[in-house]
């Protein structure tokens, strides 16, 4: 009897390793979309720490596209030139090294992996308080999002190194527009909020709608371009976009971000070739 539930715990152990122990270095790479950060609080002080710092935390991190290749290279998709190092340590430490705003030095503990969502947990030293964040990132492996990490959908970010012509510039405004509208179906579908930052485009977000914001030659948007003229040339086929829209987005969709997913398709679709 007893050599019989020897063998019965053995066989059990056994069939739970794959789960309790994964590799961690093959669940971690691959593509993933960073969705929110949980946090664990364990005193009022922290509460009140995280309360100060959860805006910066959040806007580094939250809703980015990022990558771990198999090769060992990290890369963050809002800064595709930007080439970083990731790798596992004592078969559960996730380090990324060098990996752009958020990721320069992550230090972070395999924490889970279920239902495509990874859970890494970082501790956040501040005010003389640990504060400990479990990251949770959605693995992007099929379907219409994995279009995001392709070299195709992403030309746009490549600033040109000489002055294009009216059909090149209209042709990255429409990447970008098509870009963002994957991106914002995206988030309709794995999140319940949006980050305005996060869009490059000089556009204005409402309840039901979305505004073309004025020219500004410091923004994000005209760095895409090989010069200001560039930018304000590609601006104003932009405004012509949306002078054309009618924007007659269906009100009962289940989010902003899904509307606002239609409407940017709806601008590409309104670039005259």
């Amino acid at each position: 009897m007893r050599y019989g539930t020897l063998f019965f715990l053995i066989l059990v152990f056994a069939c739970k390793q794959p789960d309790e122990y994964p590799d961690v270095q093959k669940a971690v790479t691959g593509n993933w979309f960073v969705l929110y950060p949980e946090d664990v609080l364990v005193n009022e002080e922290q509460e009140r720490i995280y309360a100060e710092i959860q805006d910066s935390l959040t806007g580094l991190k939250c809703l980015k596209l990022v990558s771990f290749s198999p090769n060992g290279e990290f890369s963050q998709l809002d800064s595709i030139d930007i080439k970083g190092r990731w790798g596992t340590k004592e078969d559960e430490n996730v380090l990324v090294y060098d990996g752009g705003r958020g990721f320069d030095n992550f230090k972070s503990t395999f924490t889970g992996l279920k239902d495509d969502v990874l859970q890494l947990t970082e501790i956040v030293n501040s005010g003389g308080e640990k504060i400990k964040l479990i990251w949770h990132l959605k693995k992007i492996e099929d379907g219409y999002a994995t279009q995001l990490f392709t070299p195709v959908m992403n030309e746009w970010r490549r600033k040109p190194l000489k002055p294009e012509s009216d059909a090149e510039l209209k042709k990255r405004l429409v990447q970008v527009l098509e870009y963002y509208s994957i991106y914002f179906q995206l988030i309709a579908d794995e999140s319940s909020y949006f980050i305005p930052g996060r869009v490059i485009l000089p556009v204005n977000f409402y309840q039901h709608g979305i505004g073309l914001k004025k020219f500004d030659r410091e923004s994000k948007f005209t760095s895409l371009f090989y010069s200001s003229e560039q930018a304000e040339m590609a601006y104003y086929f932009l405004k012509g976009a949306f002078n054309r829209a009618k924007f007659d987005t269906p009100k009962n969709l289940k989010s902003y971000s899904a509307e606002y997913a239609l409407m940017l398709k709806e601008l590409a679709r309104g670039i005259p070739d």
